[in-house]
Parts: C-alpha cells; sequence; structure tokens
C-alpha cells in the first residue's frame, strides 16, 4: 500500500501519549536493525516475519505506517492498536475503534463515520477489510469474543460457510473446522456461537481441545476446553498455561516465524536436550511437519510455543 495508516490514542478530542514500551515490544521484533536502547527511532522500517514490511514515522503520540504490506505488518498494527486502546485512522477511511465508549473521545469531524471493531476481533486482517473491501465476499457477523484464541479465521479453525450450524440449525456464516472430542458428537458442521455459548459441549459432552497443560483455575481450563476453538497439531494438541491463566493461541509457527519471538524459542529449548535444540529449531514448518503452536500469555504477554514431531 503507498498510503498511510495513523495509530493515534484520543482523549476528549485530543492525542494522548501511549506506552512506549508497547510500541517498543510490538514493533521491536521486526525492526530492521533492531530498536536503539532508550526511545524511539525517528523513523524506522519494519521487516515483519512473512516478509512485508513498512515505513514507520512519528513517536508515542502518534505512529505514522507508510508503504505498508498487508499481512503480518497489519497484524502488528492491529496488535499495538489492541494494547494501546489506540484508534486505527486509514487514510481516506473510517476510524477503527475498539470499544463503542471510545467514539466519545474522537474529534468531532471523526465520530460519525467510526466503525467499531471489538479489540478481540481487531486484527490485520479486519484493517485490511476497512482500508480495501471486498464487496463480492457476502457480509459475516463478528465472531464471538473469545479470549484465548482470538482470531480463530487466522489460525484455520473457523471458516465461512452458507450452511446452516448441525447443533443450532441456523445459519452463521461460519463454521468451526477444528477437532472435536466426544464419542457421539459430529465431527463437522458446528458453529462457532455453540462452541462460544457453551451449547455445543452440553449437547454432545464435547470439548475442542485435548489436554491444558500447567495449572490455571478450573473455569479457565473449562473455558478452554469447552468454549474455545481448539486447532489440529500433528500429535494430541494441548494448551499452554502461563502466570496462572491459559495462553492466548496466535497459530502454527516455523522456525521463520520464530525468529521473531525469541522468548518463544528459549520456551522450546528448554523442552529439548540442549545438543539437539538447534537442529529441532531449524527443522520446524508452519506449513508441514514438524511445526510449532505459538501462544502469547494473557498476564505478562511473553510468547510460549510447543513443538510435535512425528
Amino acid at each position: 500500500m503507498s498510503y498511510g495508516i495513523h495509530l493515534i490514542r484520543f482523549v476528549d478530542g485530543e492525542p494522548v501519549p501511549v506506552s512506549e514500551t508497547a510500541i517498543r515490544e510490538v514493533l521491536g521484533p521486526v525492526t530492521v536493525g533492531g530498536m536503539p536502547a532508550s526511545g524511539l527511532p525517528e523513523s524506522w522500517d519494519l521487516e515483519a516475519e512473512d516478509g512485508g514490511a513498512s515505513e514507520v514515522y512519528g513517536g508515542t503520540e502518534g505512529l505514522t505506517f507508510n508503504r505498508f504490506s498487508t499481512g503480518a505488518v497489519l497484524d502488528r498494527t492491529a496488535e499495538l492498536a489492541r494494547r494501546t486502546g489506540a484508534v486505527v485512522l486509514p487514510q481516506d477511511g473510517p476510524a477503527i475503534l475498539g470499544d463503542e465508549a471510545d467514539r466519545k473521545h474522537l474529534a468531532e469531524p471523526l465520530r460519525a463515520d467510526a466503525i467499531v471493531v471489538p479489540s478481540a476481533a481487531l486484527t490485520g486482517q479486519t484493517v485490511s477489510h476497512v482500508i480495501n473491501p471486498q464487496p463480492e465476499e457476502p457480509r459475516r457477523p463478528l465472531l464471538p469474543d473469545f479470549p484465548y484464541h482470538p482470531n480463530p479465521v487466522a489460525t484455520g479453525s473457523v471458516t465461512a460457510s452458507d450452511e446452516a450450524c448441525v447443533c443450532c440449525g441456523q445459519k452463521r456464516g461460519w463454521v468451526y473446522t477444528g477437532p472435536v472430542y466426544a464419542a457421539d458428537a459430529p465431527s463437522t458442521g458446528i458453529c462457532p456461537y455453540c462452541i462460544a455459548f457453551g451449547t455445543a459441549a452440553e449437547r454432545y459432552g464435547a470439548s475442542f481441545t485435548d489436554t491444558v497443560d500447567g495449572d490455571a483455575p478450573r473455569d479457565v481450563v473449562l473455558t478452554i476446553l469447552e468454549r474455545t476453538p481448539g486447532f489440529f497439531a500433528w500429535q494430541s494438541p494441548y494448551w499452554l498455561t502461563h502466570c496462572g491463566d491459559g495462553a492466548v493461541f496466535l497459530g502454527r509457527a516455523g522456525a521463520g516465524e520464530l525468529k521473531a519471538y525469541p522468548s518463544a524459542v528459549e520456551y522450546l529449548r528448554r523442552q529439548w536436550p540442549s545438543g539437539q535444540a538447534d537442529g529441532l529449531l531449524d527443522s520446524l514448518d508452519k506449513d508441514g511437519r514438524p511445526t510449532a503452536y505459538l501462544f502469547r500469555c494473557r498476564v505478562c504477554d511473553v510468547h510460549l510455543a510447543h513443538a510435535d514431531f512425528t
């Protein structure tokens, strides 16, 4: 894209600073040459894990992304907006808010046309659709809020569908495509709403993840098992926990993608014999096998991962 996207946080119509720490943590891993030891550059270049790029200008009171690629760069932009409460302002497009309550803080000319995308659903793909809408695609409702799996479409666990849900009988516009663990449950055709509301788990005695690994409160474990879309793995998938809570599932990652997440790499290294770690890491393939499954802690934001080998 040759035009820009601005990220600005507003209070009472005026820009206010956002967290420099959040900017450094979200954009630092994909900043060409790395961030300075303190402060932010006046301008810098991004090179994301999928090869996409962007020029960045500004600072804590507002960032501009120019000549940006869709894909992982926009994912980083959306993540920064979610973490800081900033408004996404595409050039020649409506402001994108994470909460309706933020509308009153916008400058008057921006308020009427601003659209609300709940923070959990604010992704790079969402921003891309606002910038470059695809009118030939049917309009589909927003997905339910899945705090432990916020973007199941991007991870491949939910896909568009015009068929009626096998559980509720309604045409919801989406269908779950991940694993189902139950003796008599249908393996396909359940809509994500029946998962979010607990309807499918109650009706079929089903869960959608095999195991939650680590310590977390019972209500968290049940939410992950019964009310969260799962994901397919080459071996039996399990959900990571950290800081006493379930972690957020971000998707598959190979050796290239993991370069942007050094804490996830260290997490993997601790699971393997030291003499084999480098070879195992190099063999990981996002679209093949073996692969890694990337998570982020909801409490401290550290990235985690586990990998399978078959």
